[in-house]
């Protein structure tokens, strides 16, 4: 079959999260430093803003365990702006932009009195000039009040997980949750709020970005997490038993990360049921990433076509076995609703010939890894000389190291290996060897390269996103103020036009 593929043309982008952008905020928004971000994006030439999901961090202050995958970060919310909107008068913001790590465990007692402050001045001024917007986002999400219902249960019970609510709420008896509904009819209507200035703080920096011709690539996790309102408002649709526990876990098997493979821990879904009503849950899901995003890369592709079910209470993943996906009949149904079919496979790990089909048959661009691209392995898939065009290349991901960082835990014959490949000098400085690869993708064959910021700036390990083996100190890492300089974007911009990759 053939389909048009989201991208036309050789083109590049950059990876940042709005989380990592420095700012007068204790995390980064998307307020004034995102604007500048635009900006210096727009001056390199990059066609492409690569982000992290939009939603709420959630267990490990990961963005990928969210507790709802339709609502925006309102921890992104730029506390200036509300200023500026007669919201908030004294927004309490550091004297100076920092780039310190986000403090995730602080937020709530550092930022959310004053969003919560800004959405009951809102609420209190029907005049506001955001109210029929306000009031058109309400008709428009469906998601909206029972998301944010379930935010409001979760604070009413100390935050636990809704499976240790109440039986009646956690099985959402009508006459229980709507009693609550009325009871906390205060608090989720601030919530609603608090999703509204996330939205539409983000819709306007989307549409800053277009006009600029960069197009936003998002990010949808494969799966949920199971204290989330996703699982809370559709339980019938994963596998739990009847008082909300998991019957299975997600995970995959051991692999470039770790020895005893990962566990992720979600709920799995049950995929009959999903077919059974058109899988209307996920047209929904991925028609609103589609509304923040231009583009979505889909997490986990593989778990489409097969994925890895872990026995519930397994200590690790080793003990999972694979079971089919929905496959194309899923697929089928997005190109329903999704003709051009907007998506991005990330086809890491462990694949086979069912993946590959999966992705090849439906004109989906998949992803090449260069720092995987030295495993030893014969016609390893990952190194330039091996790329097909229908691919974006990626010196590496939130979840891999930095390459300065990659390149200094190198043990030294594995380094030699890559300084023949890349044809640098085992010794040379680090900048020189980062610069090799960065170079190396965007001259590939690859129609899309996409450079994480960390790489551009070349950051060391201290820089990392992510850590796939810990769920300990990840996701923090902020941008330097200074990093934004004419002089990289110069030399960025000059090796798109080398390399083909000018849009426009």
């Amino acid at each position: 079959m053939t389909v048009s593929p989201p991208f036309a043309g050789r083109q590049f982008g950059i990876l940042l999260h709005p989380s990592s952008l420095p700012g007068q905020d204790d995390i980064g928004t998307l307020g004034a430093q995102a604007y500048e971000f635009v900006d210096w994006l727009a001056s390199t030439g990059a066609s492409i803003w690569q982000i992290l999901p939009l939603t709420l961090n959630g267990q490990y202050d990961s963005p990928y365990f969210s507790y709802s995958t339709f609502a925006g970060n309102p921890w992104l919310v730029d506390l200036a702006l509300l200023r500026d909107a007669g919201l908030l008068p004294d927004p309490q913001l550091h004297a100076e932009v920092i780039d310190a790590h986000v403090p995730f465990a602080d937020l709530p007692r550092t930022k959310r009195p004053q969003l919560l402050a800004a959405a009951d001045a809102f609420l209190a001024d029907p005049a506001h000039a955001w109210w029929p917007a306000f009031r058109q986002f309400r008709a428009e999400q469906a998601w909206l009040t029972d998301t944010a219902h379930f935010f409001a249960l979760k604070a009413q019970y100390d935050d636990a997980p809704w499976w240790q609510w109440p039986a009646a709420l956690r099985t959402r008896e009508p006459g229980a949750v709507a009693a609550s509904a009325r009871t906390l009819a205060a608090r989720i209507a601030e919530w609603e709020v608090l999703f509204y200035f996330a939205d539409r703080q983000w819709s306007e920096l989307k549409a800053y970005a277009n006009a600029q011709g960069i197009r936003v690539l998002g990010d949808l996790p494969i799966y949920v997490n199971h204290d989330s309102a996703d699982v809370w408002l559709h339980s019938e649709q994963f596998q739990l038993d009847a008082e909300g526990g998991l019957t299975a876990q997600s995970g995959v098997p051991p692999d470039y990360f770790s020895e005893t493979g990962q566990l992720w821990g979600n709920p799995l879904y049950r995929w009959a049921e999903m077919a059974e009503d058109g899988f209307t849950w996920w047209v929904d899901r991925l028609r609103r990433c589609i509304e923040l995003t231009d583009i979505v890369r889909i997490d986990h592709f593989r778990a489409l076509a097969a994925y890895w079910e872990v026995p519930a209470g397994a200590a690790d993943a080793r003990g999972g076995r694979w079971v089919q996906g929905p496959g194309q009949a899923f697929l089928d149904r997005l190109r329903e609703e999704f003709p051009s079919l907007p998506f991005v496979a990330e086809d890491l790990g462990t694949l086979d010939d069912d993946v590959h089909a999966l992705r090849d048959d439906n004109g989906l661009f998949g992803m090449r890894i260069l720092q995987f691209g030295f495993d030893g392995t014969p016609d390893n898939p990952h190194q330039p000389h091996a790329f097909p065009t229908s691919c974006i290349v990626y010196t590496g991901t939130h979840d891999n190291d930095t390459v300065a960082g990659w390149w200094a835990a190198m043990p030294p014959e594995q380094r030699v290996e890559v300084a023949r490949y890349y044809q640098v000098d085992p010794g040379s400085d680090v900048g020189r060897v980062v610069w090799s690869l960065i170079e190396a993708a965007m001259g590939s064959r690859a129609d899309v390269a996409i450079l994480p910021i960390q790489d551009l700036l070349v950051l060391d390990d201290r820089a990392r996103m992510n850590d796939p083996s810990t769920f300990v100190g990840n996701w923090s890492w902020r941008m330097p103020p200074t990093a934004e300089s004419a002089e990289l974007a110069e030399s960025v911009r000059r090796l798109a036009q080398q390399y083909g990759r000018l849009q426009g």
